[in-house]
């Protein structure tokens, strides 16, 4: 028969039971301990040692722990490993246990948070230049609702869209977690697909929209949203199931909300998922931030600045108005170097009061962050004093100045209740300044002068009862106690010493006396109450600045703005790099452009980046681009990309000069891969990317498309490219850069009026390949494919024999008149006997007797054999 479970595992296995899907992290006294599968689990990701603890079903229980106080660290390994955790905690002191139910009764413990990757505030659990959002999705009769927020600063948007496309605006969200009701439709829907395998499953009766209203209306204190904007009921039933999410993790406690933004499907620059994986915009295609365009532009000085960059970048402006406005403000800075180095230096000592407000606003916040809001504000104040100084502000930043400022009272207020550098950790007290309360700092000065009062005493009883090695000492067990060597103990052991004894060790003994109780509770009391009222100094604190949440928000949200453009003017400084002309037109006129990420890496290594021209047009919109590969075709197609998203972002652009006709739609059909969990063969992901691209290019786009048709046969590859550039051309009659090896494409310049052919130049010098990295006019002569294998490393004899090859199978077209013939006529597998019979080279050379030439007959040969290479060679 089993044994009973002990009461503290039959707490912990209810406990465990309410935290379904997450690790238990299950607090015992300075240590959050787990059992059974969460241990094993944990102890392999954390790297510590796996043990066991007693008996359960009789088997052992397998056990590891973390320290409290180390918690985050843990926390942070666990979540990136895509792990959720449940927080048990102490909720009764010992000493309150043991009053209510005797000395064996056990400490009561409940869940207060659960930690998930979308949810987290915590400094050490964050990267500071990255957003960390967590969104909803619903369908409510057939619209797709979407909400979204980063709760470390309290931003949300909503939004409604149409299933084909919600892999855009969940690329473009990047959640770091996503809620789905537990009923969402699967089937035939084309969503389906996209909904990531970890997205947490919710009731659905979590998601509705009355119910989002209505907690939104409550959240704000407000009694309708429109003054918010028009929210459908797919994304207010979205906003529901993201609230009921945020209120069951936090267990009652709801983390910053700021007022939810509609974001409409015209608002940005569209993308798809693919567009932006091979665009490589805010990380690279295996996730790293180093090697993609946010790293490559990235120069703001704090990290509420590079995540607004990043949030630029995911979604560039379609109004041209607003484009101009940050132009503007990056012009005016890049004018004026010594104001924007003062900018810079200034804002290089912000605190991320974005966060902070966060972490205060949702119950976690501590005195440092108290001291985050009062520097930050303050010196957002004195930012905004020095900038109004200028009387030619540009319009953005004459906006932007009214929210640095306005905080004034409450900074006056956290500089007289903080001291200068508030510690982390609250529990200790002491980060309340003096002058603040009288009567704290009285209750400081008694406790603080417990040293003193202590050494006082031990002086006295010393002279008292000549025992010069009595010492008063101090645990956490006993609290104060007087000590004395074993053979001094009879000496106080006396009925009229007023000493009273306590515990007997080996070689010493110890005692208390009335004074010295009297003296501990007084210092007890004195410091407990110290710590209570620095307590309540601080929920005063942060009520006052939930007060002001939504200010305080607006002023972090101003400077990480000033902040990006600030960085973008150094950026463009640096490279420079020039501001572009937005306009309304169907014009992409770039000079010198270049491609940012590729120049920086190059000049990490001393060369220098080749930059190109790009003037498509309304009558010469489509370029057919040939030549090598590692000429450098995919990077220029990518380039002009990245200059159409820079500018679109509102930020200056890598080439001398550029006008960007606006853009609604850009897509890059660019690089090869596959997709094995979706089914997905390189070339079915090809051809998907290209039916998107076909179905839902407009006249305003701008297309990239490389190698369209080459992951099938010659023949349908090459039919299927040909088709594409037609449509291209005459159905979606967008701006595009084609690049494609198929020679036989150029004829198509007779029929596409729109059409001209380009090529990236390239030459052989003495046998080697010399890659130009240039853009000219006209079509490409050869691919120089063979060129391009041995420079990749090919063994020579494979190149020697693909060579061989080739000038049959051109011979062969040539004579014929046809590619198809040339390829029926290909003897690939002709045996090797036949072909040394067709080599003559090879037989002369046989034929030859060396031995029996001489020196001039040697030489005469030479020649001749050389002649005939080169007749070959023509």
């Amino acid at each position: 028969m089993a044994a009973k479970p002990t009461p503290m595992m039959t707490q912990y296995l209810m406990l465990k039971a309410q935290a379904a899907g997450c690790l238990l992290f299950y607090r015992m006294g300075d240590f959050f301990e787990l059992f059974f599968d969460d241990a094993r689990k944990a102890a392999a990701i954390l790297d510590i040692a796996l043990t066991t603890r007693g008996e359960h079903d009789g088997a052992p229980v397998p056990m590891c722990g973390v320290p409290v106080h180390a918690a985050e660290n843990y926390l942070a390994r666990l979540i990136r490993a895509g792990c959720r955790v449940a927080i048990a905690e102490q909720v009764e002191t010992p000493a309150e246990a043991k009053k209510r139910g005797g000395s064996k009764a056990l400490v009561k413990r409940d869940i207060v948070r659960l930690v998930t990757a979308g949810t987290l505030t915590e400094e050490a659990l964050l990267e500071p230049r990255r957003a960390n959002r967590l969104a909803a999705l619903c369908v409510v009769r057939g619209q797709l609702g979407i909400a979204s927020c980063d709760i470390s600063t309290g931003r949300m948007e909503l939004e409604e869209t149409r299933e084909e496309e919600l892999a855009a605006i969940l690329a473009r969200v990047g959640a770091s977690e996503l809620i789905v009701p537990d009923d969402l439709p699967t089937g035939d829907s084309p969503a389906v697909p996209v909904i990531p395998a970890d997205a947490v499953s919710r009731p659905a009766q979590s998601f509705d929209s009355a119910s989002g209203a209505e907690r939104l209306q409550a959240l704000h204190g407000v009694a309708t949203l429109d003054g918010f904007g028009n929210f459908g009921r797919a994304a207010l039933a979205a906003a529901a199931g993201l609230i009921a999410y945020l209120d069951h993790v936090g267990r009652g406690s709801l983390p910053l909300l700021l007022p939810p933004v509609m974001r409409g499907n015209d608002a940005a620059l569209a993308m798809d998922e693919a567009t932006r994986a091979s665009l490589e915009i805010v990380q690279t295609q295996d996730g790293r931030r180093e090697g993609s365009l946010l790293a490559a532009i990235d120069r703001c000085v704090t990290g509420a600045g590079a995540r607004q960059l990043a949030e630029d970048l995911s979604a560039p402006l379609l109004s041209r108005d607003a484009i101009e406005e940050r132009l503007a403000l990056i012009a005016w800075l890049h004018a004026d170097t010594m104001l924007r180095g003062d900018l810079r230096a200034a804002m290089r000592s912000l605190p991320d009061i974005g966060r902070a407000l966060g972490r205060v606003a949702a119950g976690r916040g501590s005195p440092r962050d108290l001291g985050q809001l009062r520097d930050g504000l303050g010196e957002a104040r004195r930012i905004r004093d020095h900038l109004r100084e200028r009387d030619d502000l540009p319009p953005l930043l004459d906006g932007l100045l009214p929210h640095l400022g306005g905080h004034g009272a409450l900074v006056d207020l956290l500089s007289r209740a903080l001291v200068p550098s508030p510690p982390t950790e609250r529990s200790q007290g002491g980060y309340i300044a003096e002058g603040l309360d009288a009567a704290l700092d009285e209750l400081r000065q008694v406790s603080g002068n417990a040293r003193r009062a202590i050494a006082a005493m031990e002086s006295r009883y010393r002279e008292e009862t000549g025992v010069a090695a009595l010492k008063i000492r101090h645990n956490g067990v006993l609290g104060y106690f007087i000590e004395v060597p074993a053979r001094h103990a009879d000496a106080l052991m006396a009925q009229d010493s007023g000493f009273t004894h306590r515990q007997t060790m080996a070689g010493a003994v110890r005692f208390n006396s009335l004074k010295l109780h009297e003296e501990a509770n007084r210092i007890a009391e004195a410091g407990g109450r110290a710590l209570a009222a620095e307590e309540e100094h601080f929920s005063r604190l942060c009520g006052e600045v939930g007060e002001h949440r939504r200010s305080i928000a607006l002023t972090a949200e101003a400077l990480a703005r000033l902040d990006v453009s600030a960085g973008q003017a150094e950026r463009a400084a640096e490279g420079h790099w020039c501001r572009p002309a937005v306009t309304n037109s169907s014009v992409l006129s770039i000079t010198s452009g270049r491609h940012p990420v590729v120049e920086a890496a190059l000049e990490r290594s001393g060369r220098r980046f080749v930059a190109n021209n790009c003037t498509l047009s309304e009558s010469d919109r489509l370029w057919l681009i040939g030549g090598p590969n590692m000429g450098g075709k995919s990077t220029y197609l990518r380039q002009n990309a990245l200059i159409v998203l820079l500018a679109q972002a509102g930020g200056y652009v890598p080439a001398e000069s550029a006008e960007i006709g606006l853009v609604d739609r850009l897509f890059s059909r660019v690089g090869a891969s596959d997709n094995l969990a979706r089914g997905r063969s390189t070339f079915m992901v090809e051809m998907v990317e290209t039916a998107a691209i076909l179905a839902q290019a407009t006249p305003r786009s701008f297309v990239i498309l490389d190698e369209v048709g080459r992951g099938t046969s010659t023949y349908d590859g090459l039919a299927l490219a040909w088709a594409v550039v037609e449509a291209v051309h005459e159905n979606n009659c967008c701006r595009c850069l084609f690049a494609t090896h198929y020679h036989e494409l150029s004829r198509l310049a007779d029929s596409c009026d729109a059409l001209s052919l380009h090529h990236v130049r390239a030459r052989e010098w003495k046998g080697e390949l010399v890659l130009l990295h240039e853009l000219a006019t006209g079509p490409a002569d050869r691919s120089y494919g063979l060129a391009v294998a041995r420079l990749a490393g090919v063994p020579e004899q494979v190149v020697e024999r693909a060579r061989s090859v080739l000038d049959r199978l051109e011979k062969t077209r040539a004579e014929t008149g046809g590619l198809a013939a040339g390829l029926g006529e290909l003897p690939l597998f002709a045996a090797a006997a036949e072909e040394a019979e067709c080599d003559t080279l090879r037989d002369r050379l046989r034929s030859v007797d060396v031995d029996a030439l001489t020196p001039r007959d040697a030489l005469d040969l030479l020649y001749e054999l050389k002649e005939e290479i080169g007749a070959t060679d023509r």
